[in-house]
């Protein structure tokens, strides 16, 4: 029986996400194809089916979470107006910061990751990372171009930095201060880089 390419769409699609869940879980050294696949609920051979190999496959992982990432700026911007910036550092200083870890944003769980690929993976997950800098530099209101870029690189490291930091901690309460003191840290230097 042949299945409709509409279907094989939504299936790599599930796959992909239960695969990106996976590697944020567990990391790329510590999760094979056999773990990929059963974590997506499928055979190692379906897996196949989707990805050539488990490189291949966290590649598309990194880059859809990327991708993830940039949409849900976009869609802050769009349904927040002025107050998206805020809006997003509370939730990824709260949520993306105590969510169990397959469900964390890819930028804080998969970079490492990616400082260890190949160029190849390295150059498709910058590709999509620049995307993301263009939507968080296109709602910022103050400086230039080039001022709101280096806003929007700081943005991300701190946030991404400050939450894995914070995962880190045992502590709940130190977790809730390094959140606090990067939320001030940004929005002064966020502050600084625009005027």
């Amino acid at each position: 029986m042949r299945y409709k390419t509409e279907h094989m769409g939504k299936a790599h699609a599930e796959i992909l996400g239960a695969v990106g869940r996976g590697f944020r879980r567990r990391g790329y050294g510590g999760i094979g194809v056999d773990g990929l696949a059963k974590e997506a609920g499928v055979t190692s051979g379906a897996f196949y089916g989707h990805f050539p190999s488990k490189a291949e496959a966290f590649t598309a992982a990194a880059v859809a979470g990327l991708e993830e990432l940039r949409e849900a700026v976009e869609h802050l911007r769009e349904t927040s107006g002025d107050t998206w910036l805020e809006t997003f550092v509370d939730f990824y200083l709260s949520i993306r910061r105590t969510c169990e870890m397959g469900e964390s944003c890819a930028l804080q769980s998969l970079t490492l990751d990616v400082t260890r690929a190949d160029m190849a993976t390295k150059a498709a997950y910058e590709a999509e990372l620049l995307k993301v800098i263009e939507a968080v530099a296109a709602g910022l209101s103050n400086g230039t171009l080039a001022r709101r870029r280096k806003s929007a690189w700081a943005i991300l490291a701190l946030l991404s930095g400050g939450v894995t930091l914070a995962r880190a901690s045992n502590d709940k309460t130190v977790g809730e201060d390094i959140a606090g003191s990067i939320r001030l840290a940004l929005f002064a230097l966020v502050k600084n880089i625009a005027e």
